[in-house]
């Protein structure tokens, strides 16, 4: 009898981040800037010991990019992604974020309907646009999205 294993959310463990950095590669999202260090702000989601999908945070004062959201296509359509961005969320409140940034050139649609809304790239804080996101990964033509989670 095959037991079905629940998703389970934490940071990343010693040793992922190699599997990390092939699952986002796989989504098609840049890895090249990702380090150990920013990796102690990404979330993990799980199923049994399988890294199904990611969601990470660069955190600069109030605010936080969200990024490299990514789950594995046999794990797509069940929430995964929808949790992770939730996680992120509670994640950044913790640490004092009141505003979260991100750039997507695919999933404007999957944003908004999460409480992003579409800003021009410009009227970013400084902190968001020194990212390697902002300065040089993503193209001018990202949709730039913001969203106010707690008033700061």
């Amino acid at each position: 009898m095959k037991i079905d294993l629940p998703f389970t959310f934490s940071g990343v463990r010693p040793g992922e981040g190699a599997a990390i950095q092939k699952l986002i590669a796989a989504c098609d999202l840049h890895t090249e800037d990702i380090s150990a260090d920013k990796l102690k702000d990404f979330i993990v989601c799980r199923k049994g010991d399988e890294i199904v999908g990611v969601v990470g945070l660069e955190i600069a004062g109030p605010s936080a990019l969200l990024r490299s959201l990514a789950v594995s296509k046999p794990f797509r359509k069940q929430g995964v992604a929808v949790r992770l961005v939730d996680s992120g969320q509670r994640y950044a409140l913790s640490r004092g974020v009141g505003t979260l940034y991100l750039l997507t050139m695919t999933a404007d649609k999957f944003f908004a309907r999460h409480g992003f809304a579409p800003i021009e790239r410009h009227t970013v804080p400084e902190e968001m646009q020194r990212t390697a996101e902002f300065k040089n990964m993503c193209p001018a033509s990202a949709v730039c999205m913001c969203k106010v989670i707690a008033n700061t």
